[in-house]
C-alpha cells in the first residue's frame, strides 16, 4: 500500500514526505526504512514490516515510479549519512539502515546501483571506514559482484533463448544472421519472447525458493502446470514441449514417478541443461552440494546418465565461474575428474581452433554443451557469444540458453547490452528471481 497512492504509513508519514524529511527526522524516525527499503527477509523487532515475495518484488521492480523512488532514496540517504557522523562507529543503528539499502536496491532494481551506493558509503566514511570491518562484513557480501553474476547466469539463459527461438530448426547458413531479438520462428513468437528453456528454468528457481532446495514432485507440478496452464510463459502458452517431457508428465501425472523412465533411443537429450541455471545460482557457495542437485532435477525428465552428466559438469563450470576463476581454469580442474567417453572427447578437447564447421548444434546434451562452451570461448563478450551460439542453427534456442548462462555467469548482467535486457519479455521476473535464489553468505 505504501507504493500505492502514496499511502500513509502508521505514523503518518507518506512516500513523498521521506524524501523532504530533515535530517533530525530522519535520523529517529525508525519504521520507514522498511518501508522505502523493502526486502524479502522478515524484520525481527517490527513484525508489521513488509516482505516480498517474488511476486510482490517483481510488481514493485516494475514500476519506474518506485524505481524512480529507490534512486532517489538512495541519494537521500547519502545526503544524511554525509551531514551526519554518528554512524561513524564501530557500530550505529543506521549500520542496518545502510544493510537493508543495499539489499533492497540489489532486489528490485540492479546489482549496479546498490553496489555504487556501497562504494558511496566506504567514501563517506573515509579513516573510519575500518572501524566498521563487522558491518561491512554485511554491506560487502550483499553488494558482492556474485550477484552481478547470478543476475547474468538466469537471465543470460532466457536472452540466448529469446534471441535463438527464431531460428530454432532452421538449417545452419539458410537464415538471416541474427542479430537483435526477432519475431517469428515455429512458434511465431513476438521479439524478445522465450520458449520452454526459459520457463522450466522458471518453474526450477520457483520450486528451489519455495523449498529451500529440490523437492522433485513440486518440481514435476510445476512443469505440468507450465504445460498445461502456461505459467511461466513468455505468452500465456507453453511452447516447446519436446515429446519425451510430455511422456514423462504423464508419467508422472498418471503413476505419481518421480524419475523419468527411458522411452526409445532419444534420452540424451539437452532438456536439464538448458533449464540449469536455477541450480549453481541456488548453490553458488556449495559446489558439491549443486552437483548433487544438478544431476537429481536431471532424473525428473531425463532417464540418461549423460544428460545427469552433463549437468554436473555445467554446475561445477558454472560455480567454479562464480567463485572468480576463468574458463580456462574452470575446464582444466574439470579436466581431472573422470567422465564417461562422451563426454571426454567433446568437451576435454582444445576448443579454441575449432571452427563452426566443427561444431553441431542439435538435441543431443553433448553436442549443446560442446556448442555453448566453444562460443564462450571463441568470443570476447556476452553479446558475442550468445549471438554466436545461436548462428549455428537447428537448436538454436537451447544452445543459445546454455551459451548464455555460461557467458552470463563469466561477464555478469551488468556487461549485458541495455537493448537486449529491454527488448525481453518479463526481465524484471527473471531479474528478481535470480536475486532470491541465493542468499549472500556474510563472513561474520
Amino acid at each position: 500500500m505504501f507504493h500505492n497512492g502514496n499511502a500513509p504509513l502508521a505514523n503518518g508519514l507518506k512516500r513523498d514526505n521521506i524524501l523532504s524529511m530533515s535530517d533530525s527526522e530522519f535520523e529517529n524516525n525508525h519504521g520507514f526504512i522498511q518501508w522505502a527499503f523493502p526486502t524479502n527477509v522478515k524484520n525481527q523487532s517490527l513484525s508489521s514490516a513488509p516482505v516480498l515475495d517474488s511476486a510482490s518484488a517483481t510488481a514493485l521492480s516494475s514500476r519506474q515510479d518506485v524505481v524512480e523512488f529507490l534512486e532517489e532514496m538512495a541519494v537521500r540517504f547519502l545526503e544524511f549519512l554525509g551531514r551526519n557522523d554518528q554512524w561513524l562507529a564501530p557500530y550505529d543503528h543506521n549500520h542496518a539502515r545502510i544493510s537493508r539499502a543495499i539489499t533492497s536496491l540489489r532486489l528490485l532494481h540492479s546489482w549496479e546501483l546498490a553496489s555504487w551506493f556501497y562504494q558511496e558509503v566506504i567514501r563517506l566514511a573515509g579513516s573510519k571506514f575500518d572501524e566498521m570491518h563487522k558491518s561491512n562484513n554485511y554491506w560487502s557480501s550483499y553488494a558482492s559482484p556474485l550477484s552481478d553474476q547470478i543476475a547474468g547466469c538466469f537471465v543470460g539463459l532466457a536472452i540466448g533463448d529469446a534471441l535463438g527461438a527464431p531460428v530454432e530448426f532452421c538449417r545452419r547458413g539458410m537464415f538471416a544472421e541474427v542479430t537483435a531479438y526477432r519475431e517469428g520462428g515455429k512458434f511465431n513468437l513476438p521479439p524478445g519472447a522465450w520458449t520452454d528453456d526459459t520457463a522450466m528454468a522458471l518453474c526450477l528457481a520457483d520450486s528451489l525458493i519455495k523449498n529451500h532446495g529440490l523437492n522433485p514432485s513440486d518440481l514435476l507440478e510445476g512443469f505440468c502446470e507450465w504445460a498445461s496452464d502456461g505459467v511461466n510463459t513468455s505468452t500465456g502458452v507453453a511452447v516447446g514441449i519436446g515429446q519425451n517431457t510430455l511422456r514423462t508428465l504423464g508419467s508422472y501425472k498418471r503413476d505419481g514417478l518421480l524419475e523419468a523412465k527411458a522411452f526409445g533411443s532419444k534420452n540424451d537429450g539437452n532438456g536439464s541443461i538448458m533449464r540449469l541455471a536455477a541450480v549453481p545460482c541456488t548453490y553458488a557457495y556449495d559446489i558439491e552440494v549443486g552437483n548433487g542437485v544438478a544431476r537429481a532435477q536431471s532424473k525428473t525428465t531425463h532417464a540418461s546418465t549423460l544428460a545427469e552428466e552433463c549437468s554436473h559438469y555445467l554446475n561445477e563450470l558454472i560455480t567454479h565461474l562464480f567463485q572468480g576463476r576463468s574458463l580456462d581454469d574452470a575446464r582444466g580442474i574439470l579436466s581431472k575428474q573422470t567422465w564417461s567417453d562422451p563426454l571426454t572427447y567433446a568437451l576435454l578437447i582444445e576448443l579454441k581452433g575449432l571452427d563452426a564447421a566443427a561444431i553441431k548444434s542439435s538435441g543431443y546434451v553433448v553436442d549443446t554443451l560442446q556448442a555453448a562452451i566453444w562460443a564462450v570461448q571463441t568470443t570476447k563478450s556476452f553479446e558475442a557469444a550468445v549471438l554466436k551460439a545461436v548462428n549455428l542453427g537447428d537448436d538454436a534456442d537451447t544452445v543459445g540458453a546454455v551459451t548464455g548462462q555460461i557467458a552470463g555467469a563469466m561477464y555478469g548482467y551488468s556487461k549485458v547490452p541495455k537493448a537486449l535486457k529491454s527488448g525481453l519479455v518479463d526481465e524484471r521476473k527473471l531479474y528478481v528471481t535470480s536475486q532470491l535464489l541465493c542468499t549472500p553468505r556474510v563472513n561474520a
